[in-house]
């Protein structure tokens, strides 16, 4: 095995292109995305697989993340992308990782990629939830369709600079229920990005405080991609409280 030292001259090789596919759930969910960025490098540089590093006073691997997840929100499909310098089949990338991840973070498939294949950030167009809507609640059968029916539907985003209001029923592209859980298909894409706590509070009136207890699970990706998606086997919310 090549120190960290050989490997970072390495670097200039030909390298190879993997995207890793994870599940973050329980407590992790509430990791910031800086947070959770330390501990996956961490844990591929214990993983000691030939990871490429940038050039500079301060190389790091190149490790390329998709879109960031909100604080508490769990994830069944998440990805990141990442360079070796030396090619490893897919199931052995997986099992090294694996062995160094925290509990509550699951590698579940890794993808081989073609070089050039672009960034997770460029082809993504949509992702999915779900959550369990809350028993004590009116049922939600009725407001989905009446949901869907609006021409649009405005929201307002205040940030420390300013505060904008904007349609984001063109993003809204499917929402269904199976009792007791709602899955919703939201825009993901610089033109537009569609929060579903934004959805929720519009199709229900609730308060941010009660939006805040239900807990939403990212469920995968659409777009331009490889993008694996998440199954009924592999979602579920109540182990995510």
């Amino acid at each position: 095995m090549k120190d960290i030292k050989e490997l970072k001259e390495d670097s200039e090789h030909s390298d190879c292109y993997f995207r890793i596919v994870y599940r973050i759930v329980g407590r992790l969910r509430f990791l910031s995305h800086k947070e959770l960025m330390r501990v996956m490098i961490r844990a591929f540089r214990r993983a000691r697989l030939p990871l490429a590093y940038s050039r500079g006073y301060h190389p790091h691997p190149l490790i390329s993340f998709g879109p960031p997840l909100s604080v508490g929100m769990a994830g069944t499909a998440e990805l990141l992308d990442v360079r070796l310098i030396e090619s490893r089949p897919p199931e052995q990338i997986a099992e090294a990782v694996a062995r160094q991840m925290p509990p509550g973070i699951m590698v579940t498939e890794v993808l081989p990629l073609e070089a050039g294949a672009g960034a997770i950030h460029a082809q993504v167009r949509t992702a999915g939830y779900a959550f369990t809507w809350p028993a004590m609640s009116p049922a939600a059968g009725a407001a989905i369709p009446e949901l869907l029916s609006r021409g649009d539907v405005m929201i307002t985003r205040a940030t420390a600079k300013r505060t904008r209001t904007l349609d984001i029923r063109p993003g809204i592209y499917d929402m269904t229920e199976e009792p007791p859980d709602c899955r919703l298909q939201l825009a993901l894409s610089p033109a537009l990005h569609v929060r579903p706590q934004e959805v929720i509070a519009a199709m229900t009136g609730w308060t941010d405080d009660q939006i805040q207890r239900i807990v939403i699970t990212r469920t995968g990706f659409t777009g331009t991609g490889p993008f694996p998606g998440s199954t009924p086997n592999t979602y579920g919310t109540t182990d995510y409280h």
